[in-house]
């Protein structure tokens, strides 16, 4: 994904902030669209009851997948920035998961943000990223 060096383990960390922004950003980009009351598979019975449209909680869904988005890909080209901002947006991720905790849905949310947060803080990740030639 990120690439191959001289460390192994570094690229390994760099893939799971990856591959785990990634999913966030497209669970994100699911409950989004799930609270604007499109009946989604799956995701319509972790969100608002029925068809009902919840606008705020649909934008906010909406950034988050475009900021978890941003931190793969900043991740993926090895950008200084990613990092600060992957640790941020994980932070708040987390903290929003958690309160309120409504079931199923907030558990994959807090483990996801749990688990990104957790290889970004990683020393082989803060250095790699924090230290790109390509900020």
């Amino acid at each position: 994904m990120t690439g191959t060096g001289t460390d192994p383990g570094r690229w390994n960390v760099l893939d799971g902030v990856v591959g785990v922004s990634g999913a966030l950003a497209v669970g994100s980009a699911l409950l989004a669209i799930g609270h604007l009351g499109v009946q989604l598979p799956v995701i319509s019975r972790f969100g608002p009851a029925g068809a009902r449209a919840v606008v705020p909680a649909a934008i906010a869904f909406g950034v988050a997948a475009c900021l978890h988005g941003t931190v793969a890909v900043g991740v993926t080209r090895r950008r200084s920035w990613a990092w600060p901002l992957g640790v941020l947006v994980a932070g708040i991720t987390l903290i929003g998961a958690a309160t309120p905790f409504r079931g199923a849905a907030s558990a994959v949310g807090i483990v996801l943000a749990t688990t990104q947060l957790d290889l970004l803080l990683t020393r082989p990740a803060r250095r790699t990223i924090l230290n790109s030639a390509g900020s």
